[in-house]
């Protein structure tokens, strides 16, 4: 638990990186929706997506090259900080796939659609694991299989939340075209 605590502080600091993009995407996607500068929404979502991959990448795994050191701020237990490495190795260094999942939200939400990613990402990032506790877990039971459940849940609701951008991009982009038209 001690381990586990301490890892999840310190990936709190990846994850206001990887939050610092989703609002970048909301604000910018936002403002160029309500300009109704239909160029700019697949702009800024790739750059993002981008951005995010890189910052995400590197300080997910500068926090685990540096992790025994950064776990030494809470414990000097070995194996308290073991168990602490062990979460970094898994989550810390695929954070930037949670980042593509936020990303995408933000994308969503900066067209008007609150409701859809909220669905999505309650069922994709908690729903799912809760299934994998009760399913997949109790019949591999090791620390491994909990952790990877973190990038398996973000990756799959990355993918459904690409899927609703597809579909709201259609939407929005048919509606621009309208009141462009008229």
């Amino acid at each position: 638990m001690a381990g586990n605590t301490a890892a999840a502080n310190i990936e709190g600091f990846v994850y206001t990186a990887m939050n610092a993009f989703y609002q970048t995407n909301l604000s910018f996607t936002s403002q160029n929706y309500g300009a109704k500068n239909r160029g700019r929404l697949g702009k800024v979502l790739v750059c993002c997506l981008g951005i995010v991959t890189v910052v995400g990448a590197v300080i997910g795994n500068l926090v685990y090259i540096f992790g025994e050191f950064f776990l030494g701020f809470y414990t000097t237990d070995p194996q308290v900080v073991q168990y602490g490495m062990n979460r970094l190795a898994i989550i810390s260094t695929m954070y930037f796939i949670c980042g593509w999942m936020d990303v995408m939200v933000g994308s969503i939400r900066g067209m008007g659609y609150a409701i859809m990613p909220m669905i999505v990402s309650l069922l994709g990032a908690c729903a799912f694991r809760v299934f994998w506790v009760l399913t997949v877990f109790p019949h591999f039971h090791t620390q491994f299989n909990l952790y990877i459940s973190y990038p398996i849940s973000w990756s799959l609701t990355f993918a459904a939340h690409l899927i609703c951008y597809l579909i709201v991009r259609r939407k929005v982009y048919a509606k621009l075209d309208a009141d462009t038209a008229a």
